[in-house]
């Protein structure tokens, strides 16, 4: 990492407090969607198990941002660490592309209180993941395109 290890550690903790401010919205998310199974027109929607799944990576991609950042925090010689962290922040990029429409589609021609507080939870894991990408590429510095070049073969883009 091109910083001293003061900024580094400053940089890792303002990615996890990005990271932990998504979490929040993503936990609520998930009770909601619980409760979608009691509204009888959003549970015989198609689109609700992708849906589902698109809140299950979210919530996996939090744990593996955090999960790699105290690796390093507790100062774990690890093989490949900024391709890990790079590997985790923009995975869980990819992850947020796909709540929106999976959600829009399990929800179609529904318009209920749930779903508008959904979109605004949507709203904001979707600025916590940019946060912690944006912090990200900032205490990595010009090494993140040449990283994501080398971490995007196995990334699951596929299933955009």
């Amino acid at each position: 990492m091109r910083n001293s290890n003061s900024q580094t550690a400053i940089y890792l903790d303002k990615i996890n407090s990005a990271i932990e401010k998504g979490m929040i919205a993503k936990e609520v998310v998930c009770s909601i969607t619980t409760g979608f199974r009691s509204v009888p027109s959003i549970r015989t929607k198609p689109g609700l198990n992708p849906y589902h799944a698109s809140v299950a990576d979210i919530g996996y991609g939090f744990d593996a941002v955090q999960g790699t950042i105290k690796r390093i925090q507790e100062g774990e010689s690890i093989p490949f660490v900024l391709e890990m962290l790079v590997f985790d922040l923009d995975t869980l990029r990819i992850s947020e592309m796909q709540i929106n429409p999976n959600f829009e589609l399990a929800v179609e021609g529904v318009e209920t209180e749930l779903v508008h507080i959904s979109r605004f939870l949507h709203q904001q894991i979707k600025e916590s993941i940019t946060e912690a990408n944006r912090l990200g590429k900032k205490l990595i510095g010009d090494n993140w395109e040449e990283i994501i070049r080398k971490v995007q073969n196995i990334q699951a883009i596929p299933r955009l």
